[in-house]
């Protein structure tokens, strides 16, 4: 597999607070009266992590927006994938976090390859051939529409990301859209090191595919 870059895309930086997405939280402390001054009451001292930024990410080659975690880093880059028998490019946009990671793919499919299946079909043997290798127990497969449009499934269960067996939360989404194929999927440890663990069904559900999608080229001055 040879990563290469494909992708004509812009991130842009719109930091959202995750409490304006996810609500706000509070936290109760209680006042105890101290009746012997001579002994000091023990603190609890905690160290909360700070809840992880989304940020807008668009891809105008991919015809998609999406809000993704703001990550330790990013890359993009293509595999080759058989899908219905077929070998073909599929690029990837990967967000890492500490513990956690976020995806998307996108793979244009043969035409020929799957005129005579039916959307269902289409998804439930993608679902097969690209998962295959992630090593999930599913929990949950939903089957319906995205943006009133797209036939998808969704998936949720457990996955194995440190190879110590299923030690992660992970939720997806295959979106047919004609002859296009997204995946987006999003795990996270279940130690939540990230403080991203509530925000898997924000990415997930956020993808919005555009087929119309261009973005405005702004010269320099």
């Amino acid at each position: 597999m040879k990563a290469h870059h494909l992708l004509n895309y812009t991130i842009l930086l719109m930091l959202t607070s995750c409490s304006s997405l996810a609500g706000k939280q509070t936290t109760a402390v209680m006042a105890t009266k101290v009746t012997n001054p001579a002994i000091e009451p023990t603190r609890l001292v905690t160290k909360s992590v700070p809840e992880t930024p989304l940020v807008f990410f668009t891809s105008e080659k991919g015809k998609f927006q999406v809000w993704l975690p703001g990550a330790e880093s990013m890359i993009d880059y293509t595999i080759q994938q058989t899908l219905f028998e077929e070998t073909i490019e599929c690029p990837n946009i990967v967000f890492r976090l500490n513990g956690a990671y976020a995806a998307i793919q996108y793979c244009d499919l043969v035409p020929q390859s799957i005129a005579s299946l039916s959307s269902d079909q289409v998804l439930d043997q993608a679902q097969s051939e690209i998962i295959q290798d992630m090593n999930v127990k599913l929990d949950t497969q939903d089957r319906g529409l995205v943006q009133d449009t797209y036939p998808a499934q969704t998936l949720s269960g457990q996955v194995d990301m440190r190879g110590m067996g299923y030690d992660g939360t992970f939720k997806g989404r295959l979106i047919l859209a004609e002859n296009r194929l997204y995946f987006v999927v999003m795990s996270v440890y279940h130690e939540d090191w990230c403080n991203c663990l509530h925000q898997i069904n924000q990415v997930v559900d956020s993808l919005n595919i555009d087929p119309t999608l261009s973005i405005p080229f702004e010269p320099t001055p």
